[in-house]
């Protein structure tokens, strides 16, 4: 199956966190699978990837290792005229399809992209859903607009931060990001959930696509990295995927100029921005500060 649908992926653009490279950095080139729905001509309208895991001893589908999303992707017919009616349709039919194909495990856990709408045909299949949420901005053609909207208080930590650091770009500085990271979850008493492995196999993936970069923050008193951004684009979005921030410079806010960094590197190239929000109350208020758009998107499961 994947060789197929990494010819569909080549023909017909197809987001970040479902490209077959992606998911063989993540998971491995045989720990993944995708479901595919065709049309009469043998043509594919629809994908589901999936990734296999062990949770209690049992074998679960579920998000793979910094992926923020997974779930359905369609292509739809691009006929002139195409019906409302038509499209609600098109989308029972393919889903209704991948469903079919998904192999049967004790659990199914997956988020959807906020693109995808629509998960009736998944309810009238037994699957539940919760609402999530993420802040985007729509592809950004004018920086000074969006600026212009940045909360007050935003506005002062971003001052504090100028004062207090140095922000510059330097892609080969993944592993430092990837440690700050780590020291972000530590600070919470918490584990953090990525293994090195695996982000290392992602941003060798990247960096051979030349589809990400790394902004840092440095302290300008000792020279030490007090934060770090690793953002990965395609030709019509960006995400967020990793942000870390050394706890003993953690008043000085320089994470809030390194995402100002990347507002304005997707201002250059008119891509839409995802932060990939949490839904942690205290990290939504920083990026509401910043004035995107609050985009919800589904976590779709079942106890198959």
């Amino acid at each position: 199956m994947h060789p197929i649908y990494t010819l569909f992926c080549q023909k017909f653009y197809v987001p970040l966190h479902l490209q077959p490279w992606w998911l063989d950095a993540v998971c491995g080139e045989n720990g993944w699978n995708v479901a595919l729905a065709k049309d009469k001509g043998g043509e594919i309208i629809g994908a589901l990837p999936y990734y296999t895991a062990r949770r209690w001893g049992l074998k679960v589908i579920q998000l793979p290792p910094l992926t923020t999303y997974g779930g359905p992707w369609l292509r739809y017919p691009q006929q002139i005229g195409f019906k409302e009616v038509s499209r609600l349709s098109f989308e029972k039919k393919v889903m209704a399809e991948l469903i079919r194909q998904l192999p049967r495990r004790v659990f199914f856990k997956q988020n959807f992209r906020p693109e995808i709408t629509n998960w009736l045909p998944f309810y009238w299949e037994g699957f539940q859903q919760t609402t999530r949420y993420t802040y985007i901005f729509e592809p950004i053609n004018d920086l000074e607009s969006i600026t212009a909207g940045f909360k007050n208080t935003l506005r002062s930590d971003l001052k504090k931060a100028e004062q207090w650091t140095e922000t510059r770009r330097d892609d080969e500085a993944w592993e430092t990001i990837f440690r700050l990271n780590k020291l972000s979850f530590h600070r919470k008493s918490l584990r953090q959930p990525h293994r090195f492995q695996v982000f290392k196999n992602l941003h060798n993936a990247f960096k051979e696509r030349g589809q990400s970069v790394c902004f840092l923050a440095y302290d300008k008193i000792s020279g030490k990295p007090s934060a770090g951004l690793y953002l990965v684009f395609d030709e019509r979005q960006a995400a967020v995927l990793l942000t870390g921030t050394a706890p003993e410079f953690k008043n000085q806010c320089a994470v809030h100029s390194l995402f100002l960094e990347a507002i304005r590197f997707c201002a250059e190239r008119s891509l839409s921005l995802d932060f990939e929000g949490s839904m942690d109350e205290g990290i939504e208020h920083f990026f509401r500060s910043f004035g995107a758009r609050l985009v919800p998107y589904f976590q779709v499961w079942k106890i198959m």
